[in-house]
């Protein structure tokens, strides 16, 4: 590896790696790998383990690099790839649940802001990809209520059904949401 990679920064270093540069990829592995070991050590308490939620990333990093997008951030990109991997650890294994419970108790300390809004963004799309799942027409009312803030009236008006009709089907969406995220639904939708 050229040491003049090691002055480049991550922008460039992507844009290099999209166009299969080895040298770049092998740098970017050096940067991030100890990062991204530690938190999977973190998720995971096992060495091996960890070990490989993170090689598995990488080896996906250079299969699509490239169709990478340019302006990606190769640090969220590879955090947000990481998180995925343990939750699938996590899945295949049936502890699902135990992770939610250390994601909690994750999400409840103080850490650095950055590592924050990647977290909450990662929650966010596990909570969109359970709002895709509702039922039409309660997913309707529900994002009618989140994107437009339309109150249960206009909703009704828009959708040619009642109020109550409405306020059932908003009940109905919430309430399944937080059984599926308990306590870290609130966060996301206070407004509703």
């Amino acid at each position: 590896m050229s040491p003049e990679y090691a002055t480049y920064d991550d922008s460039k270093l992507t844009s290099l790696l999209i166009d299969r540069d080895r040298a770049a990829f092998a740098e970017i592995y050096s940067r991030y790998w100890p990062i991204l070991y530690k938190h999977a050590f973190r998720m995971l308490k096992e060495e091996n383990e960890s070990e490989d939620v993170v090689q598995e990333v990488f080896t996906k990093l250079w299969q699509k690099a490239p169709s990478l997008q340019a302006d990606i951030s190769i640090g969220a990109y590879l955090y947000i790839s990481t998180r995925n991997a343990i939750l699938n650890f996590f899945s295949k294994n049936k502890v699902h649940h135990a992770y939610l419970s250390d994601l909690g108790n994750f999400l409840d300390q103080a850490q650095e802001i950055t590592d924050y809004r990647i977290r909450e963004r990662i929650l966010s799309k596990l909570i969109e990809g359970e709002i895709e799942k509702l039922p039409p027409r309660m997913r309707e009312v529900f994002e009618l209520k989140r994107n437009q803030n339309l109150s249960y009236k206009e909703i009704a008006g828009v959708m040619n059904i009642s109020e109550l009709t409405v306020k059932t089907q908003m009940n109905k969406a919430i309430s399944t949401l937080r059984n599926k995220f308990g306590n870290h639904l609130p966060s996301f939708f206070i407004s509703l």
